[in-house]
């Protein structure tokens, strides 16, 4: 027997809507909005990153590990429009001009109270380093305002910019601290 390679990007996308188009055909046309929705906002971080939408799709159903219907929505595939967004490697690279190589010394700031905060105070706390540039300090009583203790991943998707992955998924961090500082 003759194993198929599984389907990726938009096949993936497509195959997915028909199934359940074909399990409950009256919601069907419902089910299409998504799919065209989803094929739009591809589309626009495609142009956004100067690659194909193909690649995005892949990487977005890659990732997807649950029903479309609600994995393709805003908070999972923000308009960029108006945003600043960055891809990964622009993000690193940003950070070591700034910072240099060693990323538990680079500095991020809290869009809320404004606390500067490195994920190496983050690590010998015993937290995540990369909580550093997701949530203020004062969340873990390491800093900040005692009463901010703001997160990136909070209802509001206020403050700091968006990353696009590897596989082209968006992730709102905190802007670096030191972000106007010139270039050498």
């Amino acid at each position: 027997m003759e194993t198929k390679e599984p389907k990726k990007g938009y096949d993936s996308l497509v195959a997915e809507y028909e199934y359940w188009a074909q399990r409950e055909p009256g919601r069907a046309e419902e089910w299409k909005e998504k799919v065209r929705w989803a094929l739009v906002r591809a589309q626009q971080y495609a142009d956004r990153l100067g690659v194909d939408r193909e690649k995005v799709l892949e990487g977005w159903e890659e990732r997807r590990d649950y029903w479309y219907v609600n994995y393709y929505q805003e908070a999972n595939q923000p308009d960029l429009s108006g945003r600043e967004v960055v891809t990964l490697a622009e993000w690193e690279a940003e950070g070591e001009r700034l910072y240099g190589k060693e990323r538990l010394d680079w500095r991020f700031r809290c869009p809320a109270c404004g606390h500067v905060q490195t994920p190496r105070e983050f690590k010998a706390a015993g937290q995540s380093p990369h909580a550093a540039y997701l949530n203020c300090a004062s969340r873990y009583g390491l800093g900040g305002r005692q009463d901010c203790k703001w997160t990136i991943g909070g209802l509001l998707k206020v403050g700091g910019r968006y990353v696009i992955d590897d596989r082209y998924c968006p992730r709102l961090i905190f802007e670096f601290a030191d972000k106007e500082k010139k270039e050498d």
